[in-house]
């Protein structure tokens, strides 16, 4: 499975990076939306995992367009916690919209990776 992590806090994105090729996946990075953007034109992703709250914009912005343009599953990894913003993100088109500090396995479960895939 290849995703984009599209993540700004580069100790999040290092650890979330490890933890998905830890189960297999091929996780890319984009630290903002213009990178991720660059990244979604070159290559096929299977999923989009990404931050809200990104230092040129809306994370929400960057869903939008990602479902737009592919058929990917997108993830919010967000510290938004108000349920307006929970609504606002599915509506957006994300297909699931977790709170920081994530729990790695509901991500996992998110994303589709069975069990057999340990992380140990």
């Amino acid at each position: 499975m290849r995703i984009l992590v599209v993540e700004d806090h580069c100790d999040t994105r290092t650890v979330l990076c490890a933890l998905l090729s830890r189960c297999g996946c091929q996780a890319v990075i984009a630290k903002n939306i213009k990178d991720a953007q660059t990244q979604l034109t070159a290559r096929k992703f299977d999923a989009l995992v990404v931050d809200l709250n990104l230092p040129d914009g809306d994370g929400l912005d960057l869903v939008t367009e990602a479902k737009r343009l592919h058929s990917l599953k997108a993830i919010a990894v967000t510290a938004r916690t108000a349920v307006a913003e929970r609504k606002r993100g599915l509506r957006a088109g994300c297909d699931f919209y977790l709170t920081k500090p994530v729990d790695f396995y509901q991500l996992r479960c998110a994303l589709g990776i069975p069990p057999r895939h340990s992380i140990a």
